[in-house]
């Protein structure tokens, strides 16, 4: 190990010529731009907003090419299939009685005629109100 006493007494480090000089000008300098920001414009303050988009979109396209290409075409139109068949709905065999288009012109006499023709009790229409 060595002493102090041997090691150089000379500063490796020196201070730019002026350097202290200059120092509160450059300080305030900085503060007044602080205090004073520059104003975005448009595409700075939307450009968050675009990569935000551009990235989901891209999401969502990768998304469905991974789904396009990894299930089966066959499985797909099954499924669509299925879709469709219970999607739509068979309205032949709805009773038209089903459908009052003018409540004001049934009778209290009409009602209880039909709620008996279909076997409905009056414990289940209170439960269902």
């Amino acid at each position: 190990m060595k002493n102090l006493s041997d090691m150089k007494k000379d500063q490796p480090f020196k201070v730019p010529e002026n350097y202290f000089e200059n120092l509160s000008d450059r300080i305030n300098e900085k503060i007044k731009q602080e205090e004073n920001p520059k104003e975005k414009n448009l595409v700075q303050i939307l450009k968050p907003y675009m990569w935000m988009a551009a990235s989901i979109i891209g999401f969502v396209f990768v998304a469905k090419l991974i789904l396009t290409t990894s299930i089966p075409s066959d499985f797909q139109n099954q499924q669509i299939s299925q879709i469709e068949d219970t999607s739509t709905v068979n309205t032949e065999n709805v009773d038209s009685d089903l459908f009052f288009d003018n409540m004001s012109e049934t009778t209290t006499d009409e009602i209880i005629e039909y709620l008996s023709d279909y076997d409905i009790a009056t414990d289940e229409l209170l439960a269902n109100l």
